[in-house]
């Protein structure tokens, strides 16, 4: 069984997380640091958000859709082709036929937000045990 800081090879599980409201990459990054995973970066809209993944190669991205500069559909596949095997799991206030466009665009899974920190917790650790 998969330890919450570790990945299937047994590496701390890299994070980067994408989105541009700095108060919830604020509670992103505590909370997944909290559960004993390594947040090693942030950015505040899709163009940096894929600067950061190329330089970090993490095995997660927690990827906003609405952000300035270079949104999250955009950004999505140029984070695909940098870390082909990262869990990709977009956050975002929108819901119905976006996530489903996500999902057909590369993501490996879609959270709304408001959804509670615990379950977003969860949900990564559910997407890295397979």
């Amino acid at each position: 069984m998969l330890s919450t800081a570790q990945d299937q090879r047994g590496d701390e599980v890299r994070v980067v997380v994408i989105d541009d409201t700095s108060d919830i990459r604020l509670l992103l990054t505590t909370v997944l640091t909290r559960s004993g995973m390594q947040v090693v970066g942030e950015a505040g809209d899709g163009r940096a958000g894929v600067d950061l993944v190329r330089a970090e190669r993490p095995d997660v991205v927690l990827l906003d859709l609405a952000m300035p500069v270079m949104d999250g559909v955009e950004a999505l596949p140029l984070i695909r082709a940098l870390v082909p095997d990262a869990q990709i799991i977009v956050l975002s206030a929108f819901n119905g036929a976006v996530s489903d466009q996500v999902l057909q665009s590369g993501a490996d899974g879609y959270l709304v937000k408001g959804t509670p920190l615990k379950n977003i917790v969860a949900y990564v650790e559910e997407r890295l045990a397979g």
